[in-house]
């Protein structure tokens, strides 16, 4: 889900209020491929659905979802073996301090399962209230400007910049749709409006208004949820209500990616405690169906991860075309002060193939597809 979203354990809402910013939700991505959803919207006749496709490698029982029904695939990729790595691309963020001042990096795995810089830069080099969101290839990036209450858009080594006034609005943290086009919201909580807006500043596109929260975006669409419902939108405005048939007693705390066809997600649940204290939560995955809400989970990377100890978060997750998945898993602990991650190669049955170690160094940052 693209890096507007790098993670915090709590992701309920990305809001930036004045100088100060408060970021929960991660998403985006985060980013999770290159380009999203023909940003023309759902194919026609679908119902205002998100359109389906033939990824149907999610089992589970039961569950609620728009009723619309699906439409043609396009023809799918080619497939992954189970096992096998896709191609990935990683961001880290700057470091600061008089011991170290490393730049933001982009980082491409090899097929020797080795990461290789391909790209450094300083975006936002400390003027950003809050994270930067990185286009999911990589070459540019997003914040919002804490003094000058902007938003602001770069190359990722920092020139070419090209700013967007907010009108000292409370601003959502940006996302991007895709590598050209960006995501925020203005306003407040409860009544936040979506916009979209072309990385050169041009194409400004009011996408909804009067919403809730702020939205988490993933492979082109926008979502956003409920303890128990996750709604899912295009840039036009055709929308899915899903509701996930996760256990009783779970909540829902993240979406983590949508399938670029749109057909499935992931989403991070939890068993809520006294006071929402994210510290003590147990974490549970599961890849739903977005047609029926059906649900199959994901298997902890280590058993241990399922007792309440606060660890073994999904983060950001990529979609393959066999059906299988690449989860960015936290695992770190409550008392960690950064997050420690591991992305984690999951078949279609939601068990795990394989897992692999993030690029060494700065703990910030997460994948962008």
């Amino acid at each position: 889900m693209n890096l507007g979203p790098f993670t915090q354990p709590a992701r309920r809402s990305r809001v930036l209020v004045g100088t100060a910013a408060l970021l929960f939700l991660t998403l985006g991505t985060t980013a999770c491929g290159s380009a999203g959803p023909d940003r023309a919207s759902a194919p026609a006749g679908n119902g205002g659905a998100v359109p389906a496709t033939s990824d149907t490698s999610v089992g589970g029982a039961g569950g609620s979802g728009s009723d619309a029904a699906p439409v043609t695939a396009a023809p799918a990729a080619p497939a992954v073996r189970s096992s096998q790595w896709p191609q990935l691309t990683w961001y880290t963020a700057q470091e600061y301090g008089q011991k170290q001042n490393d730049p933001a990096r982009i980082w491409r795995r090899t097929s020797d399962g080795s990461w290789q810089v391909v790209r450094e830069g300083r975006p936002g080099n400390g003027t950003a209230a809050g994270q930067i969101a990185v286009a999911p290839d990589g070459r540019r990036a997003a914040w919002v400007e804490a003094s000058a209450q902007r938003l602001v858009i770069s190359d990722f080594d920092g020139t070419n910049q090209r700013a967007i006034p907010t009108q000292g609005q409370q601003t959502c943290a940006p996302s991007w749709l895709d590598s050209d086009r960006v995501l925020f919201g203005l306003g407040r909580d409860k009544v936040w409006t979506i916009v979209a807006i072309n990385a050169d500043g041009t194409g400004r596109t009011v996408v909804a208004t009067r919403q809730a929260s702020c939205p988490t975006v993933s492979a082109g669409w926008i979502a956003q949820f409920t303890d128990r419902v996750v709604r899912v939108r295009d840039e036009r405005g055709a929308e899915r209500s899903i509701t996930p048939s996760v256990p009783r007693g779970l909540v829902i705390d993240g979406v983590a990616g949508i399938s670029r066809d749109g057909r499935s997600l992931v989403i991070s649940t939890h068993v809520p405690n006294a006071g929402e204290c994210g510290c003590g939560w147990r974490f549970r995955a599961y890849r739903v169906d977005a047609a029926s809400g059906k649900a199959t989970e994901l298997t902890p990377l280590e058993r241990a991860w399922s007792e309440p100890t606060g660890h073994g978060q999904a983060v950001e997750a990529v979609a393959l075309a066999d059906g299988g998945l690449v989860v960015q898993v936290n695992t770190a602990t409550p008392a960690d002060d950064a997050p420690a991650y591991r992305l984690v190669r999951y078949g279609a049955d939601g068990r795990v193939q394989t897992s692999a170690a993030v690029p060494v160094g700065q703990p910030w940052g997460g994948l962008l597809g």
